[in-house]
């Protein structure tokens, strides 16, 4: 087995290293240090060539795959903050040709997720939801399955601030996140877009989002929330939702049809949901 070094933050960071005998495309993951084994699981065994092509997979690097990405590597000799994902994370990589170990690689793979999380909430950001929105538009094309993108707004969020102030306003945008969650499959997402604005990404075979907002989610936000001795009994929730590939398979469209629809159930009188239909455009402008 080849050797790493990689001095006293070994242990801490997550290191994997690969050797080959022929040439770098048969190259293969041999070592896995217990931090990468723990945040990664095992991928000793696997080449180094299918590792890359699942980071890019579903990244923003369209032009690039994993041949591509490790001749780069053979040819300039490191990678610095390639951008992928891997085991549902978000991921950083970075790699070198070692110059002490003949035909050896060795790579640091950082999970990122956190960087793109709410600060709030805990869930992911605005950032992250693009992020993922255009890997499931991908998946969905590819397996031609149904997206639903849901943007929901809270209705009676500034009473709350007005009422009881701020740090009641936190306490309910952070248990909305959690109810949210606990609607959602486990393969669905549930972002927050800032103030009391969230978006749902609804994905697979079967998705009926109408049944969903209207038996699950707008009777779960009703329920009342608590805060240092205040009950909030009046918050709703304003759903709009739009459709991929039905409505648009755009990802900015996707969420401005969904927002267009959310302003129509503002409209029509709060606390319902609203599929888009065309017609809508620019509803939130008026």
């Amino acid at each position: 087995m080849p050797h790493f070094h990689y001095e006293a933050e070994c242990a801490a960071t997550p290191i994997l290293g690969a050797n080959w005998q022929d040439s770098p495309e048969s190259a293969i993951i041999t070592f896995q240090n217990e931090k990468a084994i723990s945040r990664f699981g095992d991928l000793r065994g696997r080449t180094l060539l299918k590792l890359f092509d699942d980071i890019l997979e579903n990244s923003a690097n369209k032009h690039i795959n994993g041949q591509k990405l490790l001749k780069k590597l053979m040819n300039e000799g490191s990678l610095k903050a390639v951008a992928g994902s891997l085991a549902g994370m978000r991921v950083e990589l970075f790699a070198s040709v070692q110059q002490d170990s003949e035909k050896t690689i060795q790579m640091s793979l950082f999970d990122v997720t956190e960087r793109f999380l709410d600060h709030l909430s805990q869930i992911p950001g605005r950032e992250l939801f693009f992020d993922l929105l255009d890997m499931e538009l991908h998946r969905a094309t590819r397996d031609k399955t149904e997206l639903h993108v849901c943007f929901l707004d809270l209705d009676g969020f500034k009473q709350t601030n007005d009422l009881y102030g701020h740090k009641a306003g936190d306490d309910v945008i952070v248990e909305v996140a959690r109810r949210l969650k606990r609607c959602l499959r486990k393969h669905e997402t549930v972002a927050r877009f800032g103030g009391d604005e969230f978006v749902m990404l609804l994905s697979g075979k079967t998705i009926d989002s109408v049944h969903l907002a209207e038996k699950k989610i707008i009777p779960l936000i009703n329920e009342p929330y608590h805060s240092d001795g205040h009950v909030i009994d009046f918050i709703g929730a304003s759903i709009g939702v739009s459709y991929a590939p039905a409505h648009t398979s755009n990802a900015d469209e996707l969420i401005n049809h969904a927002d267009d629809a959310m302003y129509v159930a503002k409209d029509r009188g709060k606390n319902q949901i609203v599929v888009f239909e065309p017609g809508m455009e620019g509803m939130k402008k008026h």
